[in-house]
């Protein structure tokens, strides 16, 4: 039986003992701390800029969108950095806002 479980078998029938802000020492490298609400959502930051260089080229304004799953990059930006294997390709790609690129 791993130890978190038996850990877990102690503490829960002492959980309505326990009163918010309490701090419970679960081992020498974590601790927890029970709080008796949810803390508040935060609206999504959104996309970032951050400066970035490859190689020579600097970039100041490199964009960062976490939420991203398709990777593109300008043509010109291949021909700049000498990326030597790409393909071209007649994909046309819809955005979640129905928009197309």
């Amino acid at each position: 039986m791993p130890a978190f479980i038996k850990y877990m078998k102690e503490l829960l029938p002492r959980k309505s003992s326990l009163k918010g802000g309490q701090t419970i020492v679960m081992n020498k490298e974590c601790s927890a701390l029970i709080q008796p609400q949810l803390p508040t959502k935060r609206k999504d930051p959104g996309s970032f800029h951050v400066p970035c260089a490859i190689g020579e080229t600097m970039f100041d304004r490199a964009l960062c969108d976490l939420g991203a799953s398709i990777n593109l990059i300008p043509l010109s930006l291949v021909k700049r950095l000498q990326i030597n294997k790409i393909l071209p390709t007649d994909v046309v790609i819809r955005l979640a806002d129905k928009t197309q690129k």
